[in-house]
């Protein structure tokens, strides 16, 4: 929807921002607004986009008024917790009435619960929403006449409703006179509906539906140019010329699907080609979920894998479910066996999974029907089904929520959140391929898939990410098969080719993957280093003092300033200077003023409204208060904070007890947004604590993605014969080097043969040095807030010339050109390790951690080696 015209820039609005991030120009931070507010964690592309809609509001040069953005976020990548973080912010600009509106009521009743529900598990907010000190509550609304504006109003609606309550008013219905001095924000969900008419030349009839709805929305997205329209989609074709030059100034945020796949937020996805009639296919597929119920219980996991068995139109998938039903309960030993013999490899591997656990035939049987029972299947094919049921099929993680099989034809190809899809069988064999290009329904089969492979959170140990693939890289894992989605289809490669092709088309399928063996080399395993050493690491551990005896109170700014309002007014002829010098106040009179002689019922009262200050929360930072009088009393705290308060002469000295309450709540919230933005629920241990050598580094297959670009490096071996001769280095006969390989990239690659060059000069300091590739064997966490990051080499060697035994262990990081800035948070790191680690001296033997500089070839080689040659 394209309502205002803008100047095309040479660069694309949401390049324009990112650069301003990746040259440092532009911070990512989040908003204590948001993150104070939202439920949820925040996942660090939503971040980006909060940052983005906030540099592009608060851009007077950048920003067009009234003010059109979109936000182009990969399917599962959370647009609706990005809608209900910008609805804060943009109530903490002055807005306080919103429009959502969508193409399908099945998006509004979802997007009702996440806004609206408390009880759900999906609700987004927090429970007390407290905006600078005020509670704010959501409201549902029909018209903005009436609503409270303290408070946060939305309007839901199908566009279509929209246009229809707008142009057919009815009593207590919304009305364009609602919109008469009044600023809106409107929320496009699904916006890609939209482009399908602004892609081909409309017949008269498109035309006039899309210039009716149209110039609706344009006629209130223009009544106030502080109006705000926020669009979202998954689906933008940016290679289509007139979608490209449409948004070339408005397309806010890029994430596509291809991005999120690619960061692991992602279930992979296979094809499970089974060469079975439908209904055996489906049973497969209910062993395969199966399967992995049990690998997530082995692993303490509660988790319910849902199968989604698809037909082509709703007759069929009341035939199919009714054959379903029967086909699980007449499932005996026998149909088993004929299913299990199929030689298909997740299918195998799955039986061995429950032979190792025992569970006979029988027993499988049993655990079938009962889980894949009528009662435990739910149809979502009629048109008349009810909110409830709606609910439900959204809910489908919930503890409660008994459903293992959903039947469906296209009803969920929009608006459906689930997490613990794992499997989908589809029910049919017919192909609709027009040329060499996959047909329509093969698309939305992979937009589907695309839905289905949202990712389901998890985690074995605080180490892990509890959204992000974990086992990529771990081939041989059993947890890989809880991290991945199958689409079970008939053995037809044709098919399989079209469908590929379109899942490659929305960036899910990924390119062509090889595995490689890497392992210890024999005479490595034999030194006593590898047998008896040890490497150093730190731990991720919640930011409490209970848990954690490092534990350092944040520190409260202590001085702040604070204009009062002057109340005055004046009316000056214009260019009467004696007027305007007798009018020029000065409103610049100063007067200092200390909390510790304050009441204390004002300074309670203040920190009373804000949520942050409840005592509870208050002991977690600082846990020597006693309580909260002990806190606005004590020097330490707030009893230490003084404020330069200017204004008029006469108002500056004498405050009133309206003035300070007003006082105090601009300071706490200056100081909760500070320590809540910066000090994080988790820390990184300064301690680091021995691990052995051989529990760390082992054998590994790892799985690279083929990459056609001559000059690419990641995934190629060093000793290779056409590697270029700049790359090489004879690595069998280097016993400094742990690995048989190394298929690190090109800055990888140099970093090897570069230490290769510094080797004669070591080995005149030091013995036993090993350099040993991380191959995600192991992490460090930032002593600030926890945040991971995994050094690409860590060089160990031993001091020649002491009296006791001195090991240095240095951690190693290659860059290459592109992310010496964008990952300059790892590179301070490192260098504080040498400072800030505290390393315990085991009897004569005692360790020197040291983070280096990053390693790149052309901009930081000699910077790198003076380091090395200075420690």
């Amino acid at each position: 929807m394209s309502l205002y015209n803008q100047t095309d820039t040479y660069q694309r609005l949401d390049k324009r921002i990112a650069s301003k991030i990746e040259d440092g120009d532009l911070e990512v931070v989040l908003s204590p607004i948001i993150k104070n507010n939202i439920r949820f964690d925040v996942r660090e592309y939503q971040t980006e986009a909060f940052t983005a809609l906030d540099y592009y509001l608060n851009n007077s040069k950048l920003r067009a008024k009234p003010s059109q953005v979109l936000f182009h976020m990969a399917t599962g990548s959370g647009k609706t917790l990005v809608m209900a973080g910008a609805i804060l912010e943009l109530y903490n600009m002055g807005y306080r009435n919103f429009i959502f509106f969508v193409n399908t009521d099945t998006i509004i009743r979802k997007t009702k619960d996440n806004f609206l529900n408390p009880k759900s598990s999906k609700y987004l907010f927090k429970e007390v929403i407290n905006i600078n000190g005020v509670n704010v509550l959501i409201n549902e609304v029909d018209s903005f006449e009436s609503a409270n504006e303290e408070d946060i109003s939305i309007l839901f609606s199908t566009i279509q409703g929209l246009h229809s309550k707008l142009n057919n008013t009815k009593e207590n219905s919304i009305t364009f006179d609602d919109f008469v001095n009044r600023k809106v924000v409107l929320i496009s969900d699904e916006a890609h509906h939209i482009n399908a008419l602004t892609k081909k030349t409309l017949t008269s009839q498109e035309k006039e539906i899309s210039v009716t709805w149209e110039n609706t929305v344009a006629r209130i997205f223009h009544s106030n140019p502080e109006n705000v329209m926020m669009e979202f989609t998954a689906t933008l074709e940016l290679s289509h010329p007139n979608i490209a030059s449409k948004y070339n100034n408005k397309l806010l945020y890029d994430y596509p699907l291809a991005k999120f796949r690619e960061d692991k937020y992602s279930k992979e996805v296979k094809t499970n080609q089974i060469d079975f009639e439908p209904i055996q296919r489906a049973l497969v597929a209910t062993i395969i979920s199966q399967y992995k119920k049990k690998v997530f219980a082995s692993n303490g996991i509660l988790a319910k894998p849902v199968v989604m068995l698809k037909s082509k139109t709703t007759a069929e998938s009341a035939v199919m479910e009714e054959a379903f039903i029967e086909a699980i309960k007449n499932l005996n030993e026998e149909k088993l066996s004929k299913i299990v013999g199929l030689d298909n490899e997740v299918l195998i591997e799955a039986m061995r999974y429950f032979e190792s656990l025992n569970i006979t035939f029988q027993g499988l049987i049993d655990e079938l029907k009962e889980d894949f029972s009528e009662d435990k299947i739910i149809s979502v094919n009629s048109k008349n089904d009810t909110d409830e049921k709606q609910i439900t099929i959204n809910s489908l993680e919930d503890i409660d929520n008994g459903y293992r099989v959903v039947f469906a034809v296209d009803k969920l190809n929009e608006g459906w959140d689930v997490l613990n899809l794992f499997d989908i069988v589809r029910l049919y064999d017919t192909r609709d391929a027009s040329g060499n290009a996959p047909g329509k329904t093969t698309v939305q089969e992979a937009q589907l898939i695309g839905r289905g492979a949202r990712y389901f959170p998890f985690k074995l140990n605080e180490n892990q990410d509890l959204d992000k693939r974990k086992y990529d890289d771990d081939v041989t894992n059993t947890l890989r098969i809880c991290e991945t989605l199958h689409y079970h289809c008939s053995h037809n490669p044709k098919y399989i080719s079209e469908l590929n092709q379109a899942l490659k088309q929305i960036g899910l399928f990924p390119d062509e993957k090889v595995e490689v063996d890497l392992y210890l080399k024999d005479e490595f395993k034999e030194t006593n280093f590898y047998k008896n050493g040890f490497i150093m690491l730190n731990k991720k551990v919640l930011n409490n003092p209970k848990t954690l005896l490092e534990y350092q109170e944040p520190d409260i700014v202590k001085r702040f300033t604070y204009a009062l309002r002057t109340n005055r007014s004046a009316v000056n002829t214009i260019f009467d200077e004696v007027s305007m010098r007798a009018n020029r106040v000065a409103a610049n009179y100063m007067n200092t003023h200390k909390f510790l002689v304050w009441d204390k019922t004002i300074l309670l009262k203040g920190l009373n409204k804000i949520p942050f200050y409840r005592f509870e929360n208050i002991r977690k930072y600082f846990p020597t208060v006693k309580s909260m009088v002990d806190f606005v009393s004590n020097e330490k705290y707030f009893g230490g904070i003084s404020v330069e308060v200017t204004g008029l002469e006469k108002d500056t000295k004498e405050l009133t007890a309206t003035q300070k309450l007003d006082i105090v709540l601009f300071v706490a919230n200056k100081i909760a947004d500070e320590i809540s933005t910066k000090f994080g629920d988790y820390r990184g241990t300064k301690s680091f604590y021995r691990e052995p050598v051989r529990k760390h580094f082992r054998n590994k297959k790892l799985s690279f993605t083929v990459n056609t670009s001559p000059t690419a490096e990641t995934g190629k071996p060093t000793m290779r014969h056409d590697i270029d001769s700049k790359f090489y280095v004879d690595l069998k006969n280097a016993d400094w080097y742990a690995f048989n390989e190394n298929y690190g990239s090109s800055e990888e690659k140099f970093l090897v043969k570069f230490f290769e060059s510094q080797l004669d000069d070591l080995k005149q300091k030091y013995s036993d040095i090993y350099l040993l590739r991380n191959e995600r064997f192991f992490k460090l966490y930032r002593f600030s807030d926890g945040k991971a990051t995994e050094p690409d080499f860590v060089l160990f060697m031993t001091e020649k010339e002491s009296q006791d035994e001195v090991i240095y262990q240095l951690f190693i990081e290659p860059k290459g050109e592109q992310l010496l800035y964008t990952d300059q948070w790892k590179e301070d790191f490192l260098k504080d390790i040498e400072n800030q680690a505290v390393v315990e001296l085991y009897q004569n033997q005692s360790y020197k951690l040291i983070g280096m500089p990053f390693y790149n070839k052309v901009n930081r080689e000699s910077v790198f080696e003076e380091r090395l040659n200075n420690i």
